[in-house]
């Protein structure tokens, strides 16, 4: 049983670091600034589009250091419930 355990447990982790690389490979910083840009850039509020964007890009965000420093970063993920990245 313990056996039968730790395979699954190791099954479970592959596939969840396999889930983690397929979102970094997938960041996109053109997607996140044609829905998010006046959020981001000016604090507008965030659209639904802009929300779900940005949660899926999440991975991403702190590959862009040089273009979240906005002034609206912080907002924008307040806004959309999610938490701020460390590099906002």
């Amino acid at each position: 049983m313990k056996v039968a355990s730790g395979i699954l447990l190791a099954v479970v982790l592959l596939f969840a670091v396999e889930m983690q690389v397929a979102k970094t490979a997938t960041c996109d910083l053109k997607l996140i600034l044609g829905a998010c840009n006046e959020s981001l850039t000016e604090g507008a509020v965030p659209s639904e589009e802009c929300c779900s964007i940005l949660k899926d890009q999440q991975p991403c965000i702190c590959g862009y250091k040089e273009n979240f420093g906005w002034f609206g970063t912080a907002k924008a993920f307040g806004f959309c419930h999610l938490p701020i990245p460390p590099c906002a």
